[in-house]
């Protein structure tokens, strides 16, 4: 064999071998394109399903509900294309019924719970706040009409100021039942406080109204007391308030959100 066919020879091998790198990591970026898709799928149907199945059924008109389902269907669509590991079909079958059974006036939830506890008021004002975000992005897809979304937004964020206000009140009424009025004046205005954030909203300024009668009430209640036993009373700490202050930035911005023209 010639010089210049064993040149030839050790190219073309080297083409190949090279051929060969290109093609193993071209298919090595489809494997982790491929895998950080579905776990994008499963992650976003995931918080879908928790908004239906741990959100109390009150929070979620028939159409926000419908909005959810329909979205989650087509997830669970997308990760039995992908062939995703699991049974991305059980998923669709499920999201399916979920979407039949509420077209046929059946509400498939975890019922209303009450808002007496910080760590599960907590746990609801986040997915509430992610909730928001989904209808945001769906307004921006055009999957939803901007009326729409905006009056789910506005619902949403009256929600979040809603739990608030019910810890509150759970808090204002142990208070009360323990004499405490000064305290359980407290927790009412801070009650009140929370949900004039949401001023534009019907019930929320009903709601006010009612906290704000019975400030009234315990204040007469409060005045009658023994001075003594009031002057014992502590005061409030701020230190529940400030829990919450992340959360109410976050609310600000959200409200400029929700002020939007489409």
């Amino acid at each position: 064999m010639t010089t210049i066919a064993i040149i030839a020879v050790l190219a073309l091998l080297l083409i190949i071998g090279l051929v060969l790198i290109v093609v193993s990591q071209m298919r090595e970026k489809a494997r982790v394109e491929r895998m950080r898709r579905i776990k994008a799928l499963e992650d976003g149907h995931s918080l879908l399903r928790r908004f239906v199945d741990e959100l109390p059924n009150s929070f979620l008109d028939k159409a926000l509900r419908r909005l959810i389902l329909q979205r989650a269907l087509e997830l669970a669509g997308q990760l039995r294309e992908l062939n995703a590991p699991g049974n991305p079909k059980a998923l669709e079958d499920a999201d399916q019924a979920a979407l039949s059974a509420l077209e046929s006036g059946q509400v498939q939830g975890p019922g209303e719970f009450p808002m007496n506890d910080q760590e599960r008021v907590k746990e609801v004002r986040s997915l509430l706040q992610m909730l928001f975000r989904f209808v945001e992005r769906q307004k921006k897809a055009g999957r939803v009409s901007a009326d729409a979304a905006r009056q789910h937004m506005v619902n949403i964020l009256f929600l979040v100021h809603r739990v608030y206000a019910e810890l509150m009140v759970f808090q204002a009424q142990e208070h009360e039942q323990a004499k405490r009025y000064r305290k359980a004046i407290h927790c009412y205005h801070l009650a009140a406080s929370e949900l004039e954030k949401s001023k534009d909203h019907t019930h929320a300024a009903e709601l006010v109204t009612r906290y704000r009668e019975r400030i009234k009430e315990l204040n007469r209640l409060a005045e009658g007391q023994d001075p003594e036993a009031e002057r014992t009373e502590a005061v409030m700490p701020n230190s529940v308030n400030r829990e919450w202050e992340e959360f109410i930035h976050e609310e600000e911005a959200w409200k400029k959100k929700a002020d939007y023209d489409s």
